[in-house]
């Protein structure tokens, strides 16, 4: 283990059950590796349309501001990519060519390039963390996988521990869990199969199938049957 990480990893380990001093002691993390800025986002991705975001880190006041009141977060190429993948990507002014304004924004306040990883989990929360800077600090293709595992494993813990202090599943969340039933019948549902068909797969009356749908759009607190299957996807639930 890399000398520099193993005590920011205790550190982080022990501040996990104190968010604000989580977040001075993942700031340090975000210095030790190079960089002036970090931030941490959460997203509630459900409804698509009205999406819940908040935002923590050292960006400059003015910026953040700026950011939440133009909703700029809606156009964001870093936070589009970290929605349709959870892998570590490396982004910089090529990166917002179809969005150079909000890099230019971003520049004014030294932040120019960045690491990103996002991480969701089983609520529809995705949670992204970003380390950014003037430029993107040199290294050694060692030193940078060791720092590439060590960025991945920050966004996991900042997510674990951040993510409910900030959206609380109670705003989005499913009221009750969906039973195994249930959770067949919405994936059926999800490769346009009727009522009357899922019946025949499943050898259940159509009227059995229609009282777990109706349970299964309680639940999930939709207005029906589409929307219940579309938002069992989402969240991963089938």
């Amino acid at each position: 283990m890399n000398t520099r990480i193993q005590p920011l990893m205790d550190a982080l380990l022990g501040s996990v059950h104190d968010c604000e001093l989580f977040l001075r002691r993942l700031e340090l993390c975000a210095r030790t590796l190079g960089f002036e800025y970090y931030s941490y986002t959460v997203f509630s991705c459900y409804p698509a349309s009205r999406p819940k975001m908040q935002i923590k880190g050292n960006y400059p006041a003015e910026y953040l501001a700026d950011y939440r009141k133009l909703r700029a977060y809606l156009q964001d190429p870093v936070i589009d990519q970290a929605h349709h993948s959870t892998l570590q990507f490396h982004w910089d002014e090529g990166f917002y060519q179809d969005k150079p304004e909000l890099w230019w924004r971003m520049a004014q306040f030294g932040i120019s390039e960045g690491w990103s990883q996002s991480i969701k989990d089983c609520y529809g929360r995705l949670g992204i963390l970003t380390f950014a800077g003037k430029k993107i600090p040199e290294q050694s293709s060692q030193i940078g996988a060791h720092n590439e595992t060590f960025f991945l494993w920050l966004a996991q813990i900042a997510h674990k521990t951040l993510r409910e202090a900030l959206i609380s599943v109670n705003d989005e969340a499913i009221k009750d869990v969906l039973t195994l039933r249930e959770k067949d019948i919405l994936r059926w549902c999800s490769e346009g199969k009727t009522s009357e068909e899922i019946a025949m797969l499943l050898g259940l009356s159509e009227r059995t199938v229609n009282f777990h749908i109706g349970n299964s759009i309680k639940k999930l607190s939709v207005a029906n049957k589409t929307a219940a299957t579309a938002k069992a996807v989402y969240l991963q639930l089938i």
